[in-house]
């Protein structure tokens, strides 16, 4: 179908004016006014003047000589076009749903078939009553707005006295640690004091028996002196007592402690300072939440045209997400195949004025509240992006981040190129650095599970504790590049690891098993211009970023087969680096090679 406007465009020229003659627009030209009559309030182009002069032989007729008497050439605001500041939207391009003056017609609209003016729909949406459906909806819109603020106004001071009764809480709960380890200590003291009492009265006992053999040795010494000239029998009695003496003393100096020194010692009790090291708090922070279903909408829309749906658009990921999240969670099928729908595909900036150079996102994951955090490889940073997808805060680290991990709901951990693995907490919108673990080797992927890191080098799989004790090295792989990403499934019964090298995916068991060895042609990872991705859902489902081959797919959970490709090139993929389900929003989040991450919206 022609447009209104298709015979201005091919029966004027792509010129422009500051004035253009408005009798040859309605007449669907595009001329240059040269003349303006004051009583019509009408600009003429040198032809149309002449018509209308012949109509209308009393109108005066300013030419471009009076210029400064012409009509103001600014437009309203409301109706000036962004493109053109200097003219007036006049048509609506039904093709591309946008608004446009004659001067957008010809430079960018002129292959539209669907092109109308203004004022000719207008009339049709009077006609069908769509101005006052919308009214109505505006103002059911309204009524549901006010609702849902004073119900957020509700659920705030109900937060703010959730806050105050879990910190009365964990004040109780440390106070109650505090009692324990005060009887802790106080029953250790009491043992030593006991041990210090008994050791004592031995030595005592000890002083005393020797006290009292001295002075019977004394006394048999100065007898034994005095019996030099008596007489034998005398000699031979004494030579009895003596002898019975020293066998006595013998007696009690075998009774004694063979030696003088006497000390103690402490040996810690280890399973306490273990266990706290392993802990990241006195307790976990559960976000109860129950969703209440607005209200539903019935409201006409506007007529307009509609693009056919993409046949490249498959279906949903079919997650078990309740809508009461305070409830137990349904357990899902790990090999539930993952499908998303391409036409809700919306991609986001996530460049900051900070940075120095091209963003390329390496690790993404997210918090208990919906907050996303990514690493930006090239920029050394860590960037916190709140629930719309913009950046509100960055922490900038000593060297390049590779991958990230959650450990509990506001903890990650971040592996750096200098060997290092730095702790970053979300508190009030705010990236803040916790802690740093230095390893004696490199590290790449990073995965966490039950107070254990397992940690790659690129050659090798580790399992360390939290707080930065080694405690096995799992799996050996096939030379440099050949275990880089990892990832963990929630039991904690399957490990991941990509092998740069060729291109495959290897699934271990919890001691470090192979279990089996997956290659797949998507899987091009090109080995390290475009280092794996791997990301397990909290229901077991395994994605991995195929690089090269810009595409997303889904294994088993055995790493056997592939069940599905999930993401593909045509969805406007391209090198996906890193993956991440959220099941609080329901999105699949993809960091692509450049600036920006992928959200794909889930049914």
């Amino acid at each position: 179908m022609a447009s209104n406007f298709d015979s201005s465009i091919h029966g004027g020229s792509d010129l422009f004016f500051d004035f253009s003659c408005l009798a040859c627009q309605e007449n669907d030209r595009n001329t240059e006014a040269e003349f303006y009559c004051e009583e019509c309030s009408k600009l003429f182009c040198g032809t149309c003047v002449k018509l209308h002069d012949t109509l209308f032989k009393k109108h005066a007729t300013l030419g471009k000589g009076n210029i400064n008497q012409w009509p103001d050439t600014n437009v309203d605001a409301l109706e000036q076009c962004q493109e053109h500041k200097k003219q007036q939207l006049t048509g609506f391009c039904e093709d591309h749903n946008q608004l446009i003056c004659h001067v957008c017609h010809i430079y960018n609209h002129q292959t539209c078939s669907h092109v109308v003016l203004i004022a000719d729909k207008v009339k049709d949406l009077h006609q069908q009553g769509d101005f006052k459906k919308l009214s109505a909806t505006l103002d059911t819109l309204n009524v549901q707005l006010i609702q849902n603020k004073d119900d957020f106004e509700e659920s705030m001071k109900s937060l703010e006295q959730s806050y105050n009764t879990i910190l009365d809480k964990i004040n109780a709960l440390r106070q109650n640690i505090n009692a324990s380890l005060d009887e802790l200590e106080k029953n250790t003291i009491k043992e030593l004091d006991t041990l210090l009492a008994t050791m004592k009265m031995s030595i005592e006992t000890d002083i005393e028996k020797c006290t009292e053999s001295i002075k019977h040795m004394t006394c048999v010494q100065e007898d034994w002196l005095r019996i030099k000239d008596k007489s034998e029998a005398v000699n031979f009695i004494m030579y009895t007592k003596c002898l019975d003496q020293s066998l006595k003393t013998k007696t009690v100096l075998q009774e004694m402690t063979t030696t003088n020194e006497r000390t103690f010692t402490f040996n810690p009790n280890t399973t306490i300072q273990q266990t706290l090291s392993m802990l990241t708090g006195l307790g976990q922070i559960v976000n109860k939440m129950k969703h209440t279903q607005t209200a539903k909408i019935i409201a006409q829309n506007t007529e307009t045209r509609q693009e056919k749906p993409n046949p490249c658009s498959t279906v949903a990921i079919k997650h078990c997400q309740t809508r009461d999240v305070t409830k137990p969670s349904v357990r899902c099928d790990p090999n539930q195949v993952i499908r998303v729908e391409s036409n809700s595909i919306k991609m986001y900036l996530v460049k900051v004025k900070t940075d120095k150079k091209t963003s390329v996102i390496s690790g993404i994951c997210g918090t208990a509240t919906g907050e996303l955090l990514i690493t930006d490889y090239d920029n050394n940073s860590v960037k916190l992006l709140n629930q719309t997808y913009k950046v509100v805060d960055v922490c900038h680290l000593p060297d390049k981040p590779c991958s990230m991990c959650s450990i509990d709901s506001s903890l990650v951990a971040v592996t750096l190129e200098n060997w290092e693995v730095h702790f970053i907490r979300v508190t009030n919108d705010q990236l803040v650095k916790d802690r740093i673990l230095k390893l004696q080797h490199e590290c790449y992927g990073i995965a966490y599970h039950q107070s254990n890191l397992y940690i790659t080098d690129s050659s090798a799989l580790y399992r360390y504790t939290v707080d930065g004790r080694l405690v096995s090295k799992m799996y050996k792989g096939t030379g440099e590049y050949s275990v880089m990403a990892c990832a963990v499934s929630p039991d904690g019964e399957r490990i991941y690891v990509a092998n740069n090298i060729r291109n495959q995916l290897v699934t271990l068991s919890r001691d470090g098993t192979v279990i089996s060895t997956f290659t797949d042609p998507l899987l091009d990872w090109g080995l390290f211009d475009v280092r794996p991705g791997l990301h397990v859902t909290d229901s077991g489902q395994v994605l991995v970023c195929g690089g090269l081959s810009n595409k997303i797919i889904q294994v088993d959970r055995d790493g056997r087969q592939r069940l599905a490709e999930v993401i593909i090139q045509t969805n406007g993929v391209f090198h996906p680096r890193c993956v991440y389900y959220s099941k609080l929003t329901g999105t699949i989040i993809v960091g692509i090679h450049y600036e920006s991450i992928m959200v794909f919206k889930a049914q």
